[in-house]
């Protein structure tokens, strides 16, 4: 069964939702909230295999990606948890405001990347997407978000 456009818009409604949560969790100046972002992702692919109607999975997700993909998301999470809490000891206010907007920028790509290619996988029956096809996802998705974003600012999705 293929997912209807009803459904690819519902499940795009979904990572839209994820990915503007992830960006408000992103921007807390705390050390460990990639944890929160983490969770949020695997939720936000649980939720849009639904919509689909399909069984999806992280490791599905993260083998699309790729090896080299998934240590360039785990390795800028980290890199921010740890900045976060490096600027906590030198008590600057700059410092910590300019980490926690990196960490908003960083953290709503990374969760709209992981959903978009979610879809992809949903409308692929739940199957790896080749290397190719990924690539090809991702850079949309880097080309396509901030535009992605800013409309879903306005349409104020909700989960259901």
């Amino acid at each position: 069964m293929s997912s209807t456009n009803e459904q690819i818009d519902n499940a795009k409604e979904v990572v839209a939702y994820y990915t503007l949560a992830a960006s408000a969790t992103g921007a807390i100046p705390v050390p460990a909230s990639s944890s929160a972002i983490i969770a949020e992702s695997a939720c936000m692919v649980a939720h849009v295999a639904s919509k689909l109607g399909v069984e999806i999975d992280m490791e599905t997700v993260m083998s699309s990606i790729g090896t080299i993909g998934a240590i360039n998301v785990v390795g800028r999470a980290l890199f921010i948890d740890f900045a976060k809490f490096l600027s906590w000891g030198t008590g600057s206010i700059w410092a910590l405001a300019g980490l926690s907007a990196v960490g908003a920028s960083t953290a709503g790509i990374q969760t709209y990347i992981i959903g978009m290619l979610a879809v992809e996988i949903g409308k692929n029956k739940g199957n790896k997407l080749s290397e190719k096809q990924a690539k090809s996802i991702i850079g949309e998705a880097k080309n396509s978000y901030d535009s992605f974003t800013e409309e879903w600012k306005v349409k104020n999705p909700v989960m259901r």
